[in-house]
């Protein structure tokens, strides 16, 4: 029997019965167990004011507790620096990696450059990168899991919310019913739209298991965008975007990153030739641009 930890919101919950489901079909029998952690308790503050691995610790205790064998997790809430005896043993193929900005079928915005609205959104990335967009947007706080947020917005708290497109479809929801939207051409958090397995990193057995469930692109793409927020330093607590690309075809990875300083977006980009398991070629790469951002 595997033992699942997760926490308890319709997104988690449909990502630990993903993994489950491919977990069974590999013949393994699972149970999940909800477990609440800070990021659930605390709706009130920003997430960079309450933390480092506000959706995570409960979990990691309990995986050290031996009290559950894996936990999932949306990988960009996984600190870079993270509990030395855990690891990602898997991620799966990535979805969507686009940030949606959504507001009210009913509410009558064009939101052009100079759109004088109330932007909600509990990420500082979401909002520095947005400011170069809108200047004249207004910015609130936004906490709760996706169904809270869609109800505020259609409750008139604010003009618009921005979700990432990943939480959406693995929802099922259907946005055209009450909203607008548009997908924002903005760098998304290192690891966006991935679904990432956590375990113990001397449970061998585990380790083995999980390694057929991985997706090695994903793994490569993500562990290059997370080195280069790791190099940079900060986290959570920076505004700090990354995207990575693998071309399989030529063996090429690519990645280009950005950080808000200053109000002043500072942005870079390089390659490196790479074969799908060198994932010391991603780390290289991923260190050079987040020092050369640093710098």
């Amino acid at each position: 029997m595997i033992r699942i930890g997760t926490r308890g919101s319709k997104l988690a919950l449909y990502q630990a019965n993903k993994v489950a489901e491919m977990l069974k079909n590999l013949g393994y029998d699972v149970e999940i167990k909800i477990i609440k952690t800070t990021g659930d308790r605390v709706l009130n503050k920003k997430l960079s004011d309450i933390g480092i691995g506000v959706f995570t610790k409960e979990l990691d205790l309990a995986m050290l507790n031996n009290e559950i064998d894996i936990a999932v997790h949306s990988l960009k809430d996984i600190p870079t620096i993270w509990n030395e005896n855990l690891m990602v043993g898997a991620v799966l193929e990535r979805d969507s990696y686009y940030d949606l900005l959504i507001w009210n079928k009913g509410k009558d915005i064009d939101f052009d450059e100079d759109s004088e609205v109330v932007i909600g959104t509990s990420s500082l990335r979401r909002r520095a990168f947005l400011k170069f967009i809108y200047p004249n947007a207004k910015f609130e706080l936004l906490r709760g899991n996706v169904d809270t947020r869609l109800r505020k917005l259609r409750e008139g708290f604010y003009d618009a919310i921005v979700l990432s497109e990943a939480g959406i479809i693995r929802l099922g929801i259907n946005l055209d019913d009450y909203f607008r939207y548009k997908r924002l051409n903005i760098l998304p958090a290192p690891a966006q739209g991935i679904i990432a397995v956590a375990c113990r990193r001397d449970d061998k057995k585990m380790k083995e298991i999980l390694k057929n469930i991985n997706h090695k692109k994903t793994y490569l793409e993500s562990l290059c965008e997370r080195t280069a927020l790791n190099e940079f330093g900060g986290g959570c607590s920076v505004p700090f975007g990354a995207l990575a690309f693998y071309d399989g075809k030529n063996e090429l990875l690519k990645l280009k990153a950005g950080v808000v300083i200053n109000d002043e977006l500072k942005e870079a980009s390089g390659e490196i030739e790479c074969g799908i398991d060198e994932i010391d070629k991603a780390v290289e790469l991923g260190k050079k641009i987040g020092l050369k951002l640093k710098n």
